[in-house]
C-alpha cells in the first residue's frame, strides 16, 4: 500500500546509559540489541525510512551496518535532560530538509528487542482503523499490584498511594498496564503540534508482556535472554526478529 509508505520509523539510541552501560549495542543471542530494532522495522514493508538517531559513532556504523539510516544528534539532544520527543522532533526537521515529510512517525525502541516485526504491523493496523492521534503500547502488570504502591515517608512511615485499592482481594482489582517503548505511533502534524507522545488524546495498545520487556538493567537483559531461549525451545523457532546481516563486528 503506497499509504504505508508515508511511515517513517525513528531508533532513539543513545550511547551512554547509566544503569545498563552501553545497553543499545549490547549483544543479545549474536547481534547488537539496535539490530533487532532495525530488522523489525526493515521487515514490516511500513517505513519509507528507518532512522538510528545517536550521538555515538560506534553506534552510529552499527545502525549503518544494519541498514538504517544514521542522525548524529546533536549535543544538546544527548544529555539526561534531553527529551525523546525534541529527539524524533530533531530527526523530523532532518528528514524535512531532505524533502521528507511523512504522514506517521513509529518510534521503536531498541531496548525493546523481543518484539517482531509483526508486532509493529498489528499496531499500524490498530492505529489506522481506530484514527488516532497518539497509540502507545503497554504490557500487563504481572507480578506485582500498582494498586497496593506504598511510599516511606518521615521516620519510616508507610504512605499508601491509592488508598481506595488497598483493601479487598487481588482478584477484585482492576486491570492495570505498563507503558512499554516498544512500538510508538503517532500522526506527525499532530504530534508536532502537541510535541509530546502522551498527546490528547492517548490511545492504549496492549502487547504480550514478553514481547514488550524493557531493558534497562542487567537482570532485565539476562531475563530477555531466558525469555528468548525460552520460546525457541517451546515453539522451535527463532523467538529474535530474523535479521538479514552478519553480525557487527569491533
Amino acid at each position: 500500500m503506497a499509504e504505508t509508505k508515508q511511515s517513517i520509523a525513528v531508533i532513539p539510541a543513545r550511547g551512554a546509559s547509566k544503569r545498563l552501560p552501553r545497553k543499545n549495542i549490547k549483544n543479545l543471542l549474536g547481534h547488537p540489541m539496535l539490530a533487532y530494532a532495525i530488522a523489525g522495522a526493515q521487515n514490516s514493508g511500513l517505513f519509507e525510512r528507518v532512522v538510528v538517531s545517536t550521538d555515538d559513532p560506534e553506534t552510529g556504523r552499527i545502525a549503518e551496518w544494519y541498514g538504517a539510516q544514521y542522525v548524529d544528534r546533536p549535543p544538546e539532544l544527548a544529555t539526561d535532560g534531553a527529551t525523546l520527543p525534541d529527539v524524533s522532533i530533531h530527526v523530523l526537521d532532518v528528514l524535512r530538509q531532505e524533502g521528507i515529510t511523512p504522514a506517521y512517525l513509529c518510534q521503536l525502541m531498541p531496548n525493546c528487542p523481543l518484539r517482531r516485526s509483526q508486532d509493529i504491523l498489528e499496531h499500524f493496523c490498530l492505529f489506522r482503523e481506530r484514527d488516532c492521534s497518539f497509540q502507545i503500547t503497554v504490557v500487563p502488570y504481572r507480578a506485582v499490584y500498582p494498586h497496593w504502591a506504598v511510599m516511606i515517608g518521615n521516620d519510616g512511615e508507610g504512605i499508601r498511594v491509592f488508598d481506595e485499592y488497598y483493601a479487598g482481594p487481588s482478584q477484585n482489582l482492576p486491570e492495570t498496564y505498563c507503558p512499554t517503548g516498544a512500538i510508538w505511533w503517532v500522526k506527525t502534524a499532530d504530534f508536532l503540534a502537541q510535541g509530546v507522545f502522551y498527546g490528547k488524546p492517548f490511545h492504549l495498545a496492549p502487547m504480550d508482556a514478553n514481547r514488550g520487556i524493557d531493558i534497562d538493567r542487567m537482570e532485565e537483559f539476562a531475563m530477555a535472554e531466558i525469555i528468548a531461549l525460552g520460546l525457541e525451545a517451546k515453539h522451535g523457532a527463532r523467538a529474535l526478529e530474523p535479521v538479514n546481516h552478519e553480525p557487527f563486528s569491533r
